[in-house]
């Protein structure tokens, strides 16, 4: 897609060079060839910005690790793990790219941007792959399970009570796992943790002796004491190995819980949380309205609909009228012999055409049913 948007900003270049060759050979056409010039010159700009701002693929992780420093059992099996932890990454990615459900969706995007960071993290640092079998073998095996058979049932169409039922239970399972994630990746720095805070420890001790005291509130001391005292006890329960360790309890009844959702099946992270989210990996993403399914067709309609009227109306205003917006579109009329309604509306109606269902659904449809 990055491509088509710079092959396009090429070709708008390109034309817009013609219409300034053509303003300067024929003079009868100058205000013809000027507005074509401009509407040129402005696409050209736009689909350059798309291409700049779009995306780049993710990251190829297939390639073989660096493990000189292990034997060659260690190494055959830490390259194992790493193969899995990368073909599952894949997999969720691949599923997220297709369902419809715009929360699943958001969950999933959540989720992915954690185990990529967690996987550019154990990329650089192989040794600690093990201490991260349990989110591999675990976590997101079971997160791209569910989210494949999500996706089935999806694509069956049915949305018999049974069916919605089990697509509902499956999200309410993974709306805890992007915590779940999080947990993970800092069991993974555990030991890069301890090693920090004794090396804080100590320079420290190194500063009072030297008659340099810390001028940091008492407060702030006992929470980071506290918070210490937390991540060294997680990281003390997490050295023992075991099977699958409790997950099971994500798909078992937890106690009543005002965050419980109703089927009993994990904690929502749509809205309080039994922990408090950290903000150490990732910034907390704005909520999206969700579009239902039953109204795709609607705002297909309306989309396709906004986009005719601003492209081939544009210039009067036509798509704003059509809004509601009845102040712009009286502002566009007065200026029509102006071209620049017209380019604004052509600019405004490519961006409704090529605008995501879940976006038009959320800025322009959600708040204006009509």
């Amino acid at each position: 897609m990055k491509g088509i948007y710079w092959g396009l900003c090429a070709l708008m270049f390109l034309l817009s060079c013609a219409g300034v060759d053509s303003m300067i050979k024929d003079q009868d056409r100058f205000f013809l060839s000027t507005g074509l010039t401009a509407v040129f010159v402005v696409l050209s700009i736009y689909f350059g910005y798309r291409a700049a701002r779009y995306p780049g693929s993710s990251p190829d992780r297939h390639h073989k690790l660096e493990l000189k420093e292990f034997s060659a059992e260690e190494a055959e099996l830490i390259e194992t793990d790493w193969q899995k932890a990368v073909r599952d990454y894949a997999r969720i990615n691949a599923v997220r790219k297709t369902i419809r459900d715009g929360q699943m969706r958001q969950q999933l995007n959540e989720m992915q941007q954690i185990a990529s960071n967690l996987l550019d993290y154990l990329e650089t640092h192989p040794k600690n792959i093990p201490a991260a079998r349990r989110f591999i073998d675990t976590y997101q095996d079971r997160a791209a399970s569910m989210a494949e058979e999500f996706r089935e049932l999806e694509r069956t169409g049915l949305d018999t009570p049974q069916v919605a039922e089990t697509r509902e239970h499956i999200k309410e399972t993974l709306s805890s796992f992007d915590e779940a994630y999080e947990k993970e990746f800092e069991h993974v720095l555990g030991e890069k943790l301890l090693d920090m805070d004794a090396e804080l420890s100590v320079l420290q001790k190194t500063m009072e002796a030297d008659g340099i005291k810390n001028t940091a509130p008492a407060e702030a001391k006992e929470e980071s004491a506290g918070s210490t005292g937390k991540a060294d006890a997680s990281i003390r329960e997490r050295t023992a190995p075991g099977p699958l360790q409790k997950i099971e309890q994500l798909w078992q009844k937890h106690e009543p819980s005002p965050q419980r959702g109703p089927h009993g099946g994990g904690l929502r992270n749509y809205g309080g949380r039994k922990h408090p989210r950290r903000r150490v990996f990732r910034e907390a993403e704005p909520f999206r309205v969700s579009m239902p399914e039953e109204l795709r067709s609607s705002v297909l309609k309306e989309k396709l609909i906004m986009s005719a009227l601003a492209i081939l109306g544009g210039c009067i205003g036509a798509h704003k009228f059509y809004q509601g917006k009845t102040k712009w579109g009286i502002l566009y009329l007065l200026f029509w012999w102006t071209a620049i309604p017209g380019i604004v509306g052509f600019i405004e109606g490519i961006r409704y055409l090529f605008m995501p269902m879940d976006d038009f659904y959320e800025t322009y449809y959600h708040d204006n049913r009509r």
